[in-house]
């Protein structure tokens, strides 16, 4: 990956993601709401920079493990 972090993060939220509905901008979520510590799959291959990659973590200024906002 060729991207650091923050800029796979925002490449990533240019997406809804399919899996679990987040919109444009946002985080991936968990079932309960909460934001979650990684990236769906489905939203990582959208972005061909990030294809190959297994998992890409949700940078901490998009709050990990709390509500969703």
């Amino acid at each position: 990956m060729d991207l650091t972090p923050d800029q796979a993060a925002l490449a990533v939220e240019r997406h809804d993601c399919t899996k679990c509905g987040a919109p444009v901008g946002s985080a991936r979520r968990t079932r309960g709401g909460k934001t979650a510590a990684k990236y769906h799959t489905p939203r990582l291959v959208l972005v061909p920079a990030l294809r190959e990659e297994p998992e890409i973590p949700v940078p901490a200024d998009r709050l990990p493990g709390r509500a969703w906002r």
